[in-house]
């Protein structure tokens, strides 16, 4: 674990070495923002899978600099109750946050999270009528957590992520294209 902490933080401080870093003789009009366009899994209680758009500035006084904002959603899962209630569960996280370029498309990430479990049930009971549904009753329960990782971008665009999120306890998967 120590030598892990030692590593990455020789890489942080290795700072000659800096993504999108333009000479002064350099075009302006040249210079073009990097969107990274990711597909996420998230191995929580129930799977789910989401996106995630991470864009890269192109602006030399914040080249390093980036943000992210991801989706993922679980499939709904019918849960077992007493007849003739009917029950499903769904689970949701919203991420974003903040990254920041270490070295030549290698990048690290933090930021907050929203998880939200939801139970979607019906209250057992049926109104007497024959076009009648029953009536639905949703509870939801949200965690706010926080989240860190690295990206790293392959020079043919392809990009790889993995980082841990808090609030699922569980790891974040990506993997991607940068245009």
């Amino acid at each position: 674990m120590i030598r892990t902490l030692i590593g990455l933080s020789a890489i942080a401080c290795s700072l000659p070495a800096l993504a999108n870093t333009y000479t002064d003789d350099e075009d302006v009009l040249k210079r073009k923002p990097v969107m990274s366009v990711s597909v996420d899994y998230v191995p929580a209680a129930n799977n789910m899978y989401g996106v995630t758009f991470a864009p890269y500035h192109y602006d030399p006084d914040y080249s390093n600099w980036g943000y992210y904002i991801g989706y993922a959603r679980s499939k709904d899962e019918d849960l077992v109750v007493e007849e003739p209630g009917e029950a499903y569960s769904r689970e949701t996280l919203w991420r974003f946050g903040l990254s920041y370029t270490l070295v030549d498309n290698f990048s690290v990430y933090g930021g907050a999270t929203a998880y939200i479990y939801e139970l979607h049930s019906t209250n057992n009971i049926t109104p007497l009528c024959t076009d009648c549904k029953p009536v639905w009753e949703k509870e939801d329960d949200k965690t706010w957590g926080a989240e860190v990782g690295f990206r790293y971008m392959m020079d043919m665009g392809l990009m790889i992520g993995a980082g841990y999120n808090s609030a699922t306890e569980s790891a974040v998967i990506s993997v991607g294209f940068a245009m």
